[in-house]
């Protein structure tokens, strides 16, 4: 197993800053709904809050 690093840091409700050894990235949206942003690209997340269910 290899050494692995993540921290979240809330900037405010609905936007954080993800860090971790790869690269940093933001997440926008809330429970329900969310859209990470990365080197240019966009990954859209929907679940079902509370429940773990979720689609990418």
């Amino acid at each position: 197993m290899g050494f692995r690093f993540q921290k979240r840091i809330r900037i405010f409700k609905g936007l954080t800053l993800n860090l971790s050894k790869s690269g940093t990235s933001w997440t926008v949206g809330g429970p329900g709904a969310s859209v990470n942003l990365k080197d240019g690209k966009a990954t859209g997340i929907v679940g079902i809050p509370g429940t773990g269910l979720s689609y990418r």
